[in-house]
């Protein structure tokens, strides 16, 4: 009986090998039930992608009617007779805005489009055109140019921008340098008050410098934090007390300076109060006490009336030489001379 035990034991079948067994039946026959479901799935995938390339490009869907808005200035018609002719050789279901790009040419100063289709044959193209914000002048020759540096020639010679002199006028586009900050300064500005800046100059010095018409120089000094400064400007000028003044100083948007307002009881925007005024026989000038730092570092506001000597700096006196530094209408922001438009 002791010996038979282990050849029972050998014949007993091991308990997980049916368990094998049946999983490997079902997942032949899920295999086998999917096999067709996928083939068939992908013959009907294959027959609509073919039949959708072959309908887009059909004549069931092919442009017939466009509108197109937003173009202005004298070859509106030609850019749009261009625009027509281009989308209805498409479809509605397949504009390609490369190609009515292309259609306008690189000169007709259009940032973008805006398509929207009518299906099944109408079309509406809404053309987004650059603005102008500075003009780019060579001798005698004047060209548009936008925020990114591109040339707008259908803008025209005449639009109210300001100008900024180059070397040279570009092909297309501006590179980087003197040009390119001046026009990102020219884009800063805001919009209302654009019209008013007559010309945008580099003054060594004092960095940008706007020359307004009927209205102070505006000194911007390094290419940045641009609309801040532009900010702060207009803020000044829209309050009346710095009426009259021959500069605004905006180097430090938070600290503007307004300099060379008149002495019949105006003050100069933004005061320190610890600043003292001191009178003169021809004027008052306002000084500021030591330890102060001098008008360049933007650190106050100084305003000083107009001299009747040939000088244009005028001593006060111990008072003024024992208190701090002072400036005139004639000296910047940096104790240079001032630029003139």
């Amino acid at each position: 009986m002791r010996s038979a035990a282990p050849v029972v034991l050998k014949r007993l079948p091991q308990a997980g090998v049916p368990l094998r067994a049946g999983v490997s039946w079902l997942v032949r026959r899920a295999i086998g039930l999917r096999r067709p479901i996928l083939v068939v799935a992908l013959v009907a995938t294959a027959l609509l992608a073919a039949y959708y390339l072959w309908f887009r490009d059909s004549s069931f869907v092919r442009v017939e009617r466009v509108t197109v808005s937003g173009l202005t200035g004298g070859d509106a018609a030609r850019l749009r007779a261009r625009l027509v002719s281009a989308a209805k050789g498409m479809t509605t279901l397949h504009v390609q805005t490369d190609e009515l790009m292309r259609a306008l040419g690189p000169s007709a100063g259009v940032r973008g489009l805006r398509i929207e289709t009518d299906f099944p044959h109408g079309l509406r193209i809404t053309v987004l055109e650059s603005v102008p914000v500075a003009v780019l002048v060579h001798g005698g020759d004047r060209v548009a140019v936008d925020a990114s540096g591109n040339l707008l020639p259908r803008a025209g010679a005449d639009v109210k921008a300001p100008a900024i002199g180059v070397g040279a006028l570009p092909a297309r586009r501006l590179g980087q340098g003197r040009a390119e900050r001046l026009v990102a300064c020219a884009a800063a500005i805001p919009a209302p008050l654009r019209a008013r800046v007559l010309r945008l100059r580099e003054v060594h010095g004092k960095g940008l410098v706007a020359y307004m018409r009927h209205g102070p120089l505006i000194i911007l000094g390094a290419a940045v934090f641009l609309r801040e400064k532009w900010a702060a400007a207009a803020a000044v000028l829209a309050d009346r007390s710095s009426g009259g003044a021959a500069y605004v100083d905006v180097r430090i948007p938070e600290r503007p300076v307004a300099g060379g307002l008149p002495t019949s009881g105006a003050t100069a925007p933004y005061q320190r109060p610890a600043q003292t005024t001191t009178a003169t026989g021809t004027g008052s000038t306002t000084s500021v006490p030591q330890g102060t730092p001098a008008t360049s570092a933007g650190q106050g506001a100084t305003s000083q009336g107009p001299s009747s000597a040939p000088s244009q700096q005028q001593q006060t006196g111990p008072s003024a030489s024992t208190q701090g530094a002072q400036t005139t209408p004639s000296t910047g922001a940096n104790g240079g001379a001032a630029p003139h438009p």
